[in-house]
């Protein structure tokens, strides 16, 4: 790929204000870029804009995230891309919900063993004399 024009100042401001006029306060960074990608990828493309000075017009527009930190060429490209691939991406990675037949048919592989009437829930171990547990106590 060849090298972009270097772009004024005053260029780069144009173009913040044509985004500038697109932006409302409070709407969502993501769907920006999704609804204006096309435009994005055809200043790049097509009429020798290098994503940096792209980067350059989002920042002074004041199209940025909550951290307020200005765009790079680099990430300007990825959340572009990643904009226009999200929808996609998300339902890949969502699970298949369980048909109701199957979740409602569904048995433990085995039951624990049931105990008889009147036996306590737990037996408490008698050990005899010698045994490892009562000479941990101290006494002798």
């Amino acid at each position: 790929m060849g090298m972009k024009r270097a772009h004024t100042e005053a260029e780069i401001e144009t173009l913040a204000g044509k985004f500038r006029e697109s932006w409302s306060e409070g709407q969502v960074i993501r769907s920006w870029l999704r609804n204006h990608s096309a435009e994005l990828r055809k200043l790049v493309r097509e009429e020798d804009w290098s994503w940096t000075n792209v980067g350059k017009a989002l920042s002074l527009a004041g199209i940025q995230f909550k951290t307020n930190k200005g765009w790079t060429g680099e990430n300007v490209r990825r959340a572009v891309d990643l904009a226009t691939k999200a929808k996609k991406v998300r339902a890949e990675k969502v699970p298949a919900p369980m048909p109701p037949s199957s979740a409602a048919s569904f048995q433990p592989a085995a039951l624990p063993p049931s105990r008889p009437a009147g036996e306590p829930e737990f037996k408490i171990i008698q050990r005899g004399p010698g045994s490892s547990v009562s000479n941990r106590s101290g006494g002798e």
